[in-house]
């Protein structure tokens, strides 16, 4: 398979991977995602764009190359104020940083959501990625808003 195949969703990109532990009144352990209420809804919803673009397309079942593409819109404190609101402040970051999510905690979320829509067998089959977060519209392959773009192809066998 040399051909590409992917999607994007048009959600704010939410990350995965920090716990929280605790007991229950009933005195039971147990570790929760940290922010679950957002988490929940994202994986729902990239998990069921997944399954969609994968309709007609075979589950990828050998080693896997993937591009992510995370887009953020940027906060209205990165802009000056009044007749230059439409300017970024000299101290705006170029790019996304700690309030948008740690890199691989974004890519877990959608490595979960893939394998949970069964695009692969397991996210162990993923051999080569490339990641990047972008703000909306401000580089050739960020999205012109909120949202992350996924794309997978088998890795050629021979090389």
């Amino acid at each position: 398979m040399s051909s590409r195949h992917g999607f994007t969703l048009y959600l704010r990109p939410v990350q995965q991977g920090s716990k929280t532990a605790g007991i229950t009144k009933a005195g039971r352990s147990f570790l929760r995602d940290a922010n679950a209420s957002d988490l929940k809804p994202y994986r729902e919803t990239l998990t069921a764009e997944a399954v969609d673009a994968w309709r007609y397309h075979d589950q990828l079942t050998g080693p896997v190359r993937a591009w992510l593409r995370f887009t953020f819109d940027r906060p209205p404190s990165h802009y000056r104020t009044g007749r230059n609101a439409h300017l970024l402040r000299e101290s705006a970051p170029s790019h996304p940083g700690r309030a948008d999510g740690d890199l691989d905690k974004l890519v877990r979320a959608v490595c979960d959501a893939l394998t949970d829509a069964g695009v692969w067998v397991d996210d162990t089959q993923l051999v080569d990625l490339r990641a990047r977060k972008f703000y909306a519209g401000e580089h050739e392959y960020a999205l012109q808003r909120a949202g992350v773009q996924v794309t997978l192809e088998l890795v050629d066998q021979e090389g």
